[in-house]
């Protein structure tokens, strides 16, 4: 996050379309429930791309039976009990699913499954050796997908649990799908081939959620919060990659964010991912000046005046009169603060816990214990407390979840802006820039448990993980109209 000087401005009230877009994959209840697809137009705070938001048990189920299918090489231990599964799992949801969505074409099981430990010696796969391949992969040329059961899956499993071990299978398989579809054309990148498989492993989990998997479930709560830390955690670094790499997978924003549209939308919206659709909303870009180059903006008294400024900017056109931030604690009568920022709407006043915002802008390493995210995701807890301020002047409650949507929206929408990219050719407002690793911030504190990019004014933040970054997600690609238009009482 870095403050440039940029005089270019640019009206916020209109739709605004973003530039956006894998790292490399280290590379019981069996009742069904209804609910159908939800589309641009429909959101709620009771539902998740219209199914019940709940949480509940998220994993294998208990008495699955293993499936039957031959993989080469397995050693028949637990890692390869779920990814067997998993592959049989995708595998019959597509059986199922492939003819409607791709006229009528039957799917076709894969060739082979291999199993394979990356700390043996190692042998020859798909021209390469197993030998120290972290990985999981599709191979087109011998249509079969292989995993690392020695260190890749049981990482997976040990940091998020069994679903990660299926999240990542469900997305090897669906390049299985785009090569028997047809999806991808041969000159396609190969972020438009990974956007692809990672929206179709959204289409297989609503499947899971909505209880017809024989093997596994997923609850639309923290269950589905899981599926996407994966994604979040397991993506590129943008600024070290560029969008036609020959290993570019997306931005932890843009893995979520395909995920989502094949969850809400099915398959058919994946094959919509063509090069053009993809291209213009990547976030993964090189950065293209010395001055762009990712830098942790502190927090201090400059700092926190180059935000507000950003903040009058963007929010300027709404006509809104700007509330007052004040970089300590402040009393508001009858009402509890809310860390690291709380906002009176009695006062029209935004008051700051600075060292709480330094332990969320801490970002985590090797080295420390943080539990903080980076700059991004501080300073957003500000801005977010800024939208309330929007949203009393437009006359909206502020203590209601939709209160905590049209928040995140707004939160995404003045991210949005503040991106400069040579893809999209975007006109940012003001001179505070941010670059695709922040976003990915917002996208990881939208995940965690405690955070107020997505609360109302009391604090509460929406239950849903989906929802949040959903909410985020269109304020970012779309513009501020969005959030009220669609997260509207």
């Amino acid at each position: 996050m870095v403050a440039t000087a940029n005089p270019r401005r640019k009206r916020i009230l209109g739709a605004v379309v973003s530039a956006f877009t894998c790292a490399s994959l280290v590379s019981g209840c069996a009742q069904v429930i209804s609910g159908v697809p939800t589309t641009v137009g429909g959101y709620s705070t009771t539902d998740v791309a219209g199914l019940p938001a709940a949480d509940g048990p998220s994993g294998p189920k208990d008495g699955a039976p293993q499936a039957p299918l031959p993989v080469e090489g397995t050693d028949n231990g637990e890692m390869d009990k779920i990814a067997r599964n998993a592959v049989a799992d995708v595998d019959a949801y597509w059986a199922e699913a492939f003819p409607d969505a791709f006229r009528g074409k039957k799917f076709e099981p894969l060739k082979r499954l291999i199993s394979y430990d990356s700390g043996a010696p190692g042998g020859p796969l798909c021209g390469q050796s197993t030998a120290g391949m972290v990985n999981a992969f599709y191979c087109p040329s011998e249509d079969l997908v292989a995993w690392d059961r020695g260190t890749l899956l049981p990482q997976l499993n040990n940091s998020f649990g069994p679903l990660a071990v299926v999240t990542v299978l469900a997305h090897e398989m669906g390049h299985a799908v785009q090569n028997r579809a047809g999806t991808a054309g041969p000159n396609d990148p190969v972020i438009v081939l990974e956007q692809q498989a990672d929206c179709y492993t959204g289409a297989y989990f609503r499947h899971v959620a909505e209880g017809s998997s024989q093997y596994f479930q997923v609850s639309t709560g923290s269950g589905l919060n899981e599926v996407m830390g994966v994604l979040n955690y397991i993506r590129d670094s943008p600024g070290t990659s560029d969008f036609t790499g020959s290993n570019a997978h997306g931005t932890a924003f843009d893995r979520v964010s395909a995920f989502q549209y094949g969850f809400s939308d099915g398959p058919q919206r994946c094959a919509k991912m063509t090069n053009q659709e993809v291209t213009q909303r990547t976030t993964l870009f090189q950065n293209w000046k010395p001055a762009q180059q990712e830098t942790e903006l502190p927090i201090d008294d400059k700092s926190l005046r180059a935000v507000e400024d950003s903040l009058h900017a963007v929010f300027r056109d709404t006509g809104v009169e700007p509330p007052e931030i004040v970089a300590e604690p402040k009393t508001c009568s009858g009402r509890q603060p809310t860390s690291p920022a709380s906002y009176c709407p009695e006062t029209n006043t935004i008051s700051l816990n600075v060292p709480e915002l330094r332990k969320i802008a801490t970002p985590p390493s090797k080295s420390s214990q943080s539990t903080g995210y980076g700059d991004f995701a501080a300073y957003a807890q500000v801005a977010s407390r800024y939208a309330l301020s929007v949203q009393k002047a437009a006359g909206y409650a502020l203590d209601d979840e939709s209160a905590g949507l049209r928040t995140a929206c707004m939160v995404g929408a003045w991210s949005g802006l503040l991106v400069e990219d040579p893809i999209g050719q975007r006109n940012p407002v003001g001179k505070l820039r941010i670059v695709p690793q922040d976003i990915d911030e917002g996208v990881s504190a939208l995940l965690g448990d405690e955070s107020l990019i997505s609360a109302n004014v009391n604090g509460d933040q929406v239950p849903v993980g989906f929802a949040r970054v959903e909410a985020f997600r269109v304020g970012v690609q779309e513009g501020l109209s969005p959030c009220t238009t669609k997260y509207g009482d």
